[in-house]
């Protein structure tokens, strides 16, 4: 049975969604003015790994991650690259959806943007104004607080101290109280804009995300993620604007938020210097180790970058990968058991103890550990030639299962890590016949190693292998 943390009520609770095997989950996305950095990495690998799970639990996610196309830094990255609002946000959400790639995240089924939704937008605005939610100040639109009843329940932040907390907007008209906020913008000198029932101007940025999860998910979704730092007031007021407008409540059944990083203990600052970049550190890390350092960490908890965690993930990628490349040999060795298959036992026992820590809130720490037992008692077996073929065969094939969630084990289905040792043994005796003219034995080996599953070609360059 799965359990997640949810923000809202404070508790682990059953996950029961509204249409099951159907699953509709949000996710908020990049502001793209900039290349990601090693945090966005954390976040997004982190409801990858969710999104992944549920997938293998047999529940149908429709899940949609937002692209933030217009916002003030965005207008202030245009001034200093020099370019349109469309060249500046084009370029960084092309570099967005590529670091997506290079860290084996799954595509979103949509990445709808703002300026894509004015119109949708726009109507959502009047909607919040004609129930008496929003109103007007001069061109720009502010949703009025003090009107819903509930604020403040995802963050349980009072309406009182959040004044203090609250960023007082330097608009050119002032809002009513320091806790409203913006659903529209009134055009500011230089800044793009766009037509609209109150004059020129820009959407505010909580709105976004209540219009398109509405429009591509429905009034009521079940799960709704992102980082922290996004509870409030962002989620807040997502929760205050979409419940005013649709009369539904909740509008999210579960919110779950992913803890925040910190480089050598710090936060991550361009002016302390650690601003990681994700394609930095993929020049220093492979995408298989940056995976497992953040399953290494539950979703929920801070997490801290450092080369000692990342160096002990890229220790335990090499475990992993030995053990398959034991595996391998194995499988395609000539030997033969006769005693009962070890097995039978082993992979359920296993693959229930990894379920049990997955559906305990996702705890990929607890599951890991589940993994690298396996690895232990595996390594034991076949140390003791207890392994059969089969039994290997078994082994690889439940580590497929699960890497359909954590994504980094076979790194793709296509790719192997490395190719086995008794394969490459073969390929250096095939080569020695051939340098002997012993063209017999050359294709006799041939066969042995497209038998063991891959496909050897002859090149000026040497032979190359490859997986068929």
């Amino acid at each position: 049975m799965l359990k997640l943390y949810n923000t809202l009520s404070r508790k682990k609770e059953v996950f029961k969604p509204r249409n099951p095997p159907g699953v509709t989950m949000y996710v908020c996305g990049p502001t793209v003015y900039g290349p990601g950095h090693v945090g966005h990495a954390k976040t997004y690998v982190a409801f990858d790994i969710i999104r992944r799970y549920l997938e293998y639990k047999d529940f149908k996610v429709r899940y949609i991650m937002n692209i933030t196309d217009i916002h003030d830094d965005i207008f202030k990255a245009m001034k200093r690259e020099r370019v349109s609002l469309l060249v500046l946000t084009n370029k960084y959400t092309n570099l967005f959806l590529k670091e997506q790639r290079l860290l084996g995240i799954k595509k979103a089924d949509v990445y709808p943007r703002v300026t894509n939704n004015i119109k949708e937008i726009i109507d959502f605005v009047k909607t919040l104004i004609k129930k008496g939610f929003g109103y007007q100040q001069a061109d720009s639109i502010y949703f009025d607080v003090s009107k819903f009843k509930d604020y403040g329940r995802l963050s349980r932040i009072k309406i009182e101290k959040a004044i203090t907390g609250t960023r007082v907007e330097t608009d050119k008209y002032e809002k009513k109280e320091a806790t409203d906020f913006a659903l529209w913008k009134g055009k500011k000198p230089g800044e793009p804009f766009w037509p609209s029932p109150w004059g020129k101007g820009r959407p505010g940025w909580h709105i976004e995300c209540s219009v398109m999860s509405q429009k591509h998910l429905g009034k009521q979704i079940d799960v709704h993620g992102g980082a922290k730092d996004l509870i409030f007031p962002h989620h807040e007021n997502e929760i205050a604007q979409s419940e005013a407008a649709t009369g539904k409540k909740p509008f999210v059944k579960y919110w779950i938020h992913s803890g925040l990083l910190t480089i050598n203990g710090q936060k991550m600052s361009k002016s302390l210097g650690n601003y990681i970049e994700i394609t930095q550190a993929l020049k220093d890390w492979p995408a298989r180790v940056m995976r497992l350092f953040v399953a290494n960490s539950h979703y929920r908890s801070p997490q801290d970058w450092t080369k000692k965690t990342l160096s002990q993930a890229q220790k335990e990628i090499k475990r992993i990968d030995e053990f398959i490349n034991k595996l391998n040999d194995v499988e395609h060795a000539d030997r033969k058991l006769k005693t009962k298959k070890i097995t039978e036992n082993l992979i359920p026992q296993t693959k229930k103890a990894f379920e049990r820590e997955m559906d305990n809130d996702f705890n990929t720490p607890k599951a890991l550990a589940v993994v690298f037992r396996l690895v232990n008692r595996g390594n034991a077996l076949i140390d003791k030639e207890k392994i059969a073929p089969a039994d290997a065969r078994d082994i690889l094939g439940f580590l497929r299962e699960i890497d359909k969630v954590f994504g980094f084990i076979f790194w793709g289905k296509e790719k192997i890590s490395k190719i086995p040792s008794f394969v490459q043994k073969l390929i250096e005796e095939r080569e020695q016949a051939r340098q002997k003219k012993d063209w017999k034995l050359a294709d006799k080996i041939r066969k042995k190693i497209k038998k063991a599953g891959f496909l050897i070609e002859d090149t000026r360059e040497g032979p190359k292998i490859k997986k068929l």
